[in-house]
């Protein structure tokens, strides 16, 4: 019968293929495994996608024995191969050949193997492209996929193998050509480079070379000249332009000293804010004693008296002792003050002679404030008669006033004592005022108007 009649040479294919593991697929024709088994290629198997031919056998084939003397029943079914197992897509069978063929056991069914996500074949073998991994026939290769074996690892000319899986490096993103260098800017219009690692990715940034003087845009200020600023920017290239003009700089370098507006023994000292001081507060000289009764330029006659070192004949004075200049307040003796001092008092002085009417010596100061009295008639520059009148301070002797109270010019508007009203202003008002005098004919004192 028909059934019973098996070609002997697909009988020993098919025994050569069991013997070496060959990856045969069930659906090769008797030519595809006369062909692998003339091959003996086991390595590189027919991929049975391609084939066009395809043949599925009976299942119901029973290999005779080698011996054609021995008897065959075919019949009687395998022994360790049950109904409804052992074939693809059936339960594996027990025993030491749980699948017909080259069928494998996976997970419990018989399967075919070898093509793409099918179980590998024995030996790990899978059909051509395709690389065992974890037991299962994937495509390797290409970008992305697990290198193959051999010396060719990826397919792709622009690929590497790197740990295991092609990679284009430089063209998936976060990858790197490795050997290349990556450059970027840094602070201060310096730079900094990488490189690409042998894995495709970027190593650590180097240090920043290269670097300018300042940050492009950034201003910088310093002090220049008495109390000023200048400033200076940052041009484009990370370099300092020039500095700017001082601006700002006042009258002098704080802590500095000068004689000038002061007499000749005494100094004005340069505040914190770059200003001179309105008064001359330090002392250059010191006091002496001298025969005679008159003082040097700088200095005031401070006690009078007769002195035997001086010569025999005295009547009230022959020796002097001089005092600088110094101060906002002086004793002198006389009555004229120090340039720049005013006499805000007079009294009799023993130190200045015994020889005294009225007074013989004065307490001279200089003028500050916004007002002040002083023992004269009339009020220095910069100030303005408010009152006259008699001062028992400024002597014993007065018939209508002997001090003046001088008030600093300022405001629109205000009264001054006499006729006459300060450069600026002009006379808009007289009277007679109470305040300017006990004698009053037609008017003592001015109203002054600014302009």
């Amino acid at each position: 019968m028909r059934s019973r009649t098996i070609d002997a040479a697909l009988f020993l294919a098919l025994a050569a293929s069991v013997a070496h593991c060959a990856v045969v697929d069930e659906s090769m024709t008797l030519r595809d495994v006369r062909r692998v088994d003339a091959r003996g290629d086991l390595t590189n198997p027919i991929d049975a996608r391609t084939m066009s031919d395809v043949v599925v056998p009976p299942t119901d084939i029973v290999v005779p024995p080698t011996d054609s003397s021995e008897p065959f029943d075919t019949g009687t079914p395998r022994p360790d191969v049950g109904p409804g197992c052992g074939n693809a897509e059936q339960p594996c069978c027990s025993g030491a050949s749980p699948c017909t063929g080259i069928l494998v056991c996976a997970a419990g069914t018989c399967r075919t193997c070898g093509r793409s996500n099918e179980p590998c074949c024995a030996g790990n073998g899978c059909n051509s492209g395709l690389t065992c991994t974890a037991g299962v026939c994937r495509g390797c290769g290409g970008a992305g996929e697990s290198c193959c074996p051999g010396a060719r690892p990826c397919t792709d000319v622009a690929a590497a193998c790197v740990a295991g899986t092609c990679r284009q490096c430089g063209v998936e993103p976060g990858t790197c050509v490795p050997g290349t260098m990556g450059t970027q800017s840094c602070a201060m219009c310096g730079t900094q480079t990488r490189m690409c690692n042998a894995d495709c990715s970027w190593g650590a940034w180097g240090t920043c070379a290269g670097a300018g003087a300042c940050t492009a845009g950034q201003m910088e200020t310093r002090a220049c000249g008495f109390c000023g600023t200048q400033t200076r920017r940052c041009a484009a290239d990370c370099s300092w332009e020039p500095w700017d003009t001082c601006a700002g700089s006042r009258e002098c370098m704080p802590g500095s000293t000068d004689m000038t507006m002061c007499g000749a023994c005494s100094s004005r000292t340069c505040g914190s804010d770059c200003r001179w001081p309105t008064t001359c507060s330090g002392c250059l000289c010191t006091a002496n004693t001298r025969c005679g009764v008159v003082c040097p330029v700088g200095y005031h006659a401070s006690a009078l008296r007769c002195s035997s070192t001086c010569g025999s004949s005295c009547v009230s004075a022959n020796q002097v002792t001089c005092t600088p200049n110094c101060g906002n307040n002086l004793s002198i003796c006389g009555a004229v003050c120090p340039t720049g001092y005013v006499p805000t008092s007079r009294r009799c002085n023993s130190l200045c002679g015994t020889n005294c009417v009225s007074s013989n010596s004065a307490t001279c100061a200089l003028p500050t404030g916004s007002s002040f009295t002083t023992c004269l008639v009339g009020c220095p520059a910069g100030y303005y008669p408010s009152a006259l009148r008699c001062n028992s301070l400024c002597g014993t002797s007065c018939v209508s006033y002997n001090s003046t109270t001088c008030n600093l010019i300022s405001g629109t508007s205000f009264t001054a004592c006499g006729s006459i009203c300060p450069t600026g202003y002009r006379v808009t008002a007289v009277r007679c005022n109470s305040l300017c005098g006990t004698s009053c004919v037609s008017s003592n004192s001015v109203t002054c108007t600014a302009g």
